[in-house]
């Protein structure tokens, strides 16, 4: 008996060190090669083996099955582990609190913007020390980092919505009477505030239907904004100006409104009424300001924009400095804008 086993002994030994070869290069020609392939491979090998000479199992294939398997797992459950426990952006005022941000951000020169964005910085070369030129913050915490300049970012994005800054700025001029540089981008759902004014230098922009609310910073110049998501941003911004931006903002929303509701109800639909949600910023400014707020009759407004496409088009840059164009500029003003009682008031 223990000549048999001693036998038997000698016999595996022989085979493991023919098959040793065999396995070495198995091992080889699997390198590289993803889990389904060798699955794949697993799975025909052993269709074939058991055709010719009875069923199979090869110990090497199966342990880089499994072994993919394993990385493929580990893998997945540390993304989903960081994706739990990223923390949510919280900029302040200083520089140097931009600095991690800026470090992990994706480097883009193309791509698409879209209205997820909570915060579009305008990178300063000297204050944030890099040759990019803005950083853009995401809601679901992605970052982008790109040369192109803030304005340039924005202004793409508004050729998608089909409405330029000016179009939407005209509109806003005339109905508030107030000729500034810096009002709030309002059309629909699109709600964006520039930080200063884009017609004359790159700004940065704040998705104004992200925030929920804001206070003043104590003992610095400057809001603290609190956007979904937990994330908090500090914007150097007077307190009085960005106050007055949010009214500017929720009275556009409101009149926006009645005229999609006079719309409607002129063709037949049903009265309906979006209401605002009570619990974000502008939100609340409409709802502190209901008192306050005038509603314009339709026509009037209709009124109102086309008078803003024909400042809009004789302010092409194609005929600056032309004064055929700024005269019928002026006379557009003298002579139309006194029949609208909104108007009176705007500037000529």
């Amino acid at each position: 008996m223990e000549k048999k086993t001693g036998k038997n002994y000698s016999n595996n030994q022989k085979r493991q060190a023919d098959e040793q070869p065999m396995m070495e290069q198995r091992g080889k020609n699997n390198v590289g090669k993803s889990t389904a392939e060798l699955l794949a491979q697993a799975f025909t090998n052993g269709a074939t083996d058991e055709k010719n000479a009875g069923p199979s199992f090869d110990i090497e294939l199966w342990e880089t099955i499994l072994s993919g398997l394993r990385t493929s797992l580990q893998e997945s459950a540390s993304a989903q582990s960081q994706k739990e426990t990223e923390e949510p952006f919280f900029v302040l005022l200083d520089p140097e609190s931009t600095q991690p941000y800026l470090n992990r951000a994706w480097a883009l020169d193309r791509f698409v913007l879209d209205d997820s964005f909570l915060y579009i910085m305008s990178l300063d070369p000297q204050l944030h020390q890099t040759d990019f030129r803005t950083l853009i913050f995401f809601k679901d915490g992605r970052l982008i980092k790109t040369r192109e300049n803030s304005n340039n970012v924005m202004f793409s994005l508004f050729e998608l919505i089909g409405f330029d800054y000016d179009f939407i700025r005209g509109i806003s001029t005339r109905v508030s009477g107030k000729d500034t540089h810096c009002v709030p981008y309002i059309f629909g759902r699109y709600r964006f505030l520039p930080l200063s004014g884009p017609t004359r230098k790159n700004s940065s922009w704040i998705n104004l239907s992200k925030v929920l609310h804001s206070r003043t910073l104590k003992g610095e110049k400057g809001v603290e904004v609190h956007f979904v998501n937990q994330h908090v941003f500090h914007l150097p911004v007077r307190p009085q100006f960005f106050t007055e931006k949010v009214k500017q903002a929720s009275q556009t929303v409101h009149r926006q409104n009645h005229l999609l509701h006079s719309v409607l109800t002129n063709f037949d639909y049903a009265d309906g009424i979006k209401e605002e949600r009570a619990y974000n910023l502008l939100g609340n400014a409409l709802h502190a300001n209901a008192a306050r707020l005038s509603t314009i009759p339709m026509d009037e407004y209709i009124q109102i924009v086309q008078f803003s496409l024909a400042e809009t088009a004789l302010r092409h840059p194609s005929l600056r400095d032309n004064p055929v164009a700024d005269e019928a500029l002026h006379l557009l003003r003298e002579n139309l804008y006194g029949g609208l009682p909104h108007l009176r008031n705007a500037p000529i």
